[in-house]
């Protein structure tokens, strides 16, 4: 007779944490060690471990003269940044779906995570052959359209930290020296948009723009991509000011009331 399956210990563990920072959610102030582990359930030992491992990451407070527990702030800043990805698909999806009109080929919303970026929407070609793509994916920034259209509007400090990491190379066509990204990136800014001639993948191309917040911090970018077969880099061009438009349209309803001034100057070029 087969054995019931259970779950390894790391998942146990895992859910034992998340039954912690659920037993922390259902007070309104905080918890001493002894209340959470009779509501947990668990050693005390193993309780406390736990709750330093959650505290070490943000993810939950100790008062450093009673000792006692609550939510730390870490879990606020996920979630604001939760709800502004939702915020953000549900401002970007119209201006989304009518570049994928007007251009008939798929349309990317990436936002900024950490060193790389993520898809978090898109809204795909109607033709048969069309860009692949899956959301949540991450990708680099110094090699696509959609990345490089964020990575030439970071602020200084952050563009040097991932201009200087790791650049890896997906096709012949991707930038890995530093100095040359550099230079490529300043490009990009001065056009208001990126382009990315099968740089990332080979048959692929793409172009993006960027999107601020209200605080003027790029913060995501959307891209225009289809097939290298059918689209060229005239194509590509002929898109750079419905992709820019379209990240300005976003940028303005974030609130970011300087969008038009930033990248008007190049809207020409």
């Amino acid at each position: 007779m087969p054995r019931p399956r259970t779950n390894p210990p790391k998942v146990k563990t895992l859910e034992k944490g998340l039954q912690l920072l659920l037993s922390l959610s259902g007070v309104s102030g905080e918890m001493t060690l002894g209340e959470i582990t009779t509501t947990v359930r668990g050693h005390p030992s193993t309780i406390y471990r736990l709750l330093a491992a959650l505290e070490k990451f943000g993810f939950v407070r100790r008062d450093p003269h009673t000792g006692r527990f609550s939510l730390g702030l870490r879990l606020a800043e996920l979630g604001h940044l939760a709800l502004e990805r939702i915020e953000l698909r549900m401002i970007a999806r119209p201006i989304l779906q009518r570049l994928m009109e007007e251009t008939a080929e798929t349309i990317h919303l990436m936002v900024l995570d950490g060193d790389t970026g993520i898809y978090i929407d898109r809204v795909e070609s109607p033709q048969r052959v069309r860009v692949a793509s899956s959301l949540g994916a991450r990708q680099s920034l110094h090699c696509s359209g959609v990345g490089k259209a964020m990575l030439a509007f970071l602020d200084e400090e952050k563009r040097n930290h991932i201009i200087t990491g790791r650049l890896p190379r997906f096709t012949a066509n991707t930038i890995t020296s530093a100095a040359t990204l550099r230079r490529h990136l300043v490009e990009v800014k001065s056009r208001g948009v990126a382009f990315d001639d099968c740089e990332v993948e080979e048959g692929v191309r793409c172009v993006g723009a960027p999107v601020f917040d209200h605080t003027g911090q790029a913060v995501a970018s959307i891209s225009i991509s289809g097939p290298a077969y059918r689209v060229d880099l005239q194509d590509l061009k002929t898109w750079a000011p419905l992709v820019r438009q379209a990240g300005l349209e976003v940028s303005a309803a974030l609130g970011f009331r300087s969008a038009g001034v930033a990248l008007q100057a190049t809207s020409s070029r």
